[in-house]
């Protein structure tokens, strides 16, 4: 049985490179992975830009995409998670 794609979001905190966005739009391209939602603002702190992204995917497809996301040079701290609100929202209506 194929696991089920579920909506997860990856948060990312990076310096702020100029180029970054790309290196980071193409590790989902490669994957052929559609993103939902992709947000990159300044962050809590000073010089560091937080990405917010949010795809449908299996968690070891996530899992994966954290790794490579890390791997970047200007990457500082990864981490994603699963959106059961919006989940139980959405089957709720």
């Amino acid at each position: 049985m194929k696991p089920e794609n579920k909506e997860y979001t990856i948060t990312a905190y990076t310096e702020d490179y100029l180029g970054l966005i790309g290196r980071i739009n193409a590790i989902f391209s490669r994957r052929r992975i559609p993103i939902v939602n992709f947000n990159v603002g300044p962050s809590e702190m000073e010089k560091i830009k937080k990405f917010v992204i949010v795809i449908k995917e299996t968690e070891e497809s996530v899992q994966k995409i954290t790794q490579q996301i890390e791997k970047q040079v200007d990457v500082l701290e990864v981490h994603y998670h699963r959106n059961p609100y919006l989940t139980a929202v959405l089957h709720a209506s």
